[in-house]
């Protein structure tokens, strides 16, 4: 027959200072009880202005949508609509993680405000092609916005604090 033989690790428990501590999660805050520099709460403030804005955006897209629009420009102001509710559910959601100083989720914020950018030119693009003055003063908006938020991401504070 086999002979099994036991690992000879001991059966003593170990103290609880002996266990390893947790990892930080991706949301919590980096740097307890200090409280972040006026570049970076101003550009979360900036963020949540900006999903605000694709907010007015999307709305504007239903409206356009609902006085008959031409035919090839619907399904452009549909993905338009979905877009801008995304854009802005992102800027929101990014927005804490950035304050708080998370290097990934800030990268992430980042990538969030170059496609806001990219989301806002197409805007400006399907406004251009339909002639219509509200939709494309809603655009020229977003796109400030977009730009400025952009900036504020890339700043030199806003990059010290999610230490890079």
């Amino acid at each position: 027959m086999h002979d099994t033989q036991t690992s000879p690790a001991s059966s003593a428990s170990r103290p609880f200072s002996e266990l390893p501590t947790p990892r930080p999660s991706m949301l919590a805050a980096r740097r307890p009880g200090v409280r972040p520099p006026q570049d970076v709460r101003q550009t979360c403030v900036l963020m949540f202005v900006t999903a605000a804005v694709f907010v007015g955006l999307a709305y504007q897209s239903w409206t356009t949508l609902q006085t008959d629009p031409p035919a090839p420009v619907v399904n452009e102001l549909w993905a338009q609509l979905v877009l801008a509710a995304l854009v802005a559910l992102g800027l929101v959601a990014l927005a804490l993680p950035v304050r708080r100083g998370g290097n990934v989720l800030w990268r992430a914020a980042q990538l969030g405000a170059l496609v806001a950018l990219g989301v806002a030119v197409s805007v400006l693009h399907t406004a251009a092609r339909l002639a219509d003055t509200p939709t494309l003063l809603v655009a020229l908006v977003v796109v400030m916005f977009s730009i400025v938020t952009a900036i504020a991401l890339w700043s030199t504070s806003v990059r010290r604090w999610c230490a890079v």
